[in-house]
């Protein structure tokens, strides 16, 4: 075998190589953050807002993870019958894992979540909600 025959042997190898690691890249499964993040990022300034009014309250929400349950103590109430107050729990690393849970607290404003059917791991608790006919967004972090 001359030298000749050996550089096509290896630029047909790198070619092949790249290509097959090129078509492997591509299929592979992106999670992003959001499907309509453009949209979202339009009305950036209104979740700007929410997170100030959370920060000026007097008392911040509370998540204790009890490792069964996740106890969630709101300093104040929402309001009854907001169908947009939500409890995010976000999985980073998997979207299909993500639960949307409403807000239904009990008379100490305390709001309790099982974590059973959650696999271990990171998560974010993003939690909005309406009261005194503003609106309030907390997110906090926690692992399982």
């Amino acid at each position: 075998m001359n030298w000749g025959y050996k550089i096509a042997v290896f630029f047909g190898t790198f070619v092949l190589i790249t290509t097959g690691v090129t078509v492997y890249l591509m299929n592979q499964k992106v999670d992003i953050v959001t499907e309509n993040y453009y949209e979202k990022e339009l009305k950036y300034q209104e979740q700007i807002d929410k997170v100030t009014r959370t920060r000026a309250l007097k008392e911040s929400v509370e998540i204790t993870n009890t490792g069964k349950e996740l106890i969630i103590k709101f300093p104040n109430l929402p309001d009854k019958n907001q169908t947009k107050d939500f409890i995010s729990l976000y999985r980073p690393s998997d979207d299909s894992k993500d639960v949307k849970i409403p807000i239904l607290t009990d008379t100490s404003k305390t709001q309790l979540v099982s974590v059973d059917r959650l696999v271990k791991g990171y998560w974010k608790a993003k939690i909005n909600w309406t009261s005194g006919g503003s609106e309030y967004y907390y997110e906090s972090v926690f692992n399982l």
